[in-house]
């Protein structure tokens, strides 16, 4: 189990928008390393340290793409400002959850189910607006 990935990337997840995707990924890097954590029995004093990099790389991250949507005219961005605020609050709940030891495989089964469909749904609506804006 220390071996394996809980996510594995593959291109299918990909937008064709490198910074997005490179952030993406760099977002299912951090859920993988909270699996490692939370499974290599490393407890709280890694696993605490790890959300905190989770969440500030995905703030990064919804305020880059929240820009590019902007900045696109993309017509649904204040809805997918939504889906990005209530990730946010579910995260943090889940995450305190976490933090009072309680259970961590429904914090990683969110996390995944959440990201994966949120690119390869919602994300990947989003994409020719901001291919448009690229060529400009």
């Amino acid at each position: 189990m220390l071996n394996s990935l809980y996510i594995v990337w593959t291109e299918k997840n990909d937008l064709g928008i490198p910074i997005l995707d490179e952030q993406h990924r760099g977002i299912i890097s951090s859920i993988n390393s909270l699996y490692y954590f939370m499974h290599a029995g490393q407890g709280h004093d890694i696993v605490e340290p790890t959300l905190k990099t989770l969440d500030q790389y995905v703030y990064v991250h919804f305020k880059t793409e929240e820009a590019l949507l902007h900045k696109a005219g993309y017509p649904e961005a204040e809805q997918h400002l939504v889906l990005h605020r209530e990730l946010v609050e579910k995260t943090r709940k889940l995450s305190f959850n976490i933090e009072r030891q309680q259970d961590s495989k429904l914090l990683l089964k969110f996390l995944r189910q959440w990201w994966l469909g949120h690119i390869n749904q919602e994300d990947k609506k989003y994409v020719p607006f901001v291919k448009q804006l690229m060529k400009q």
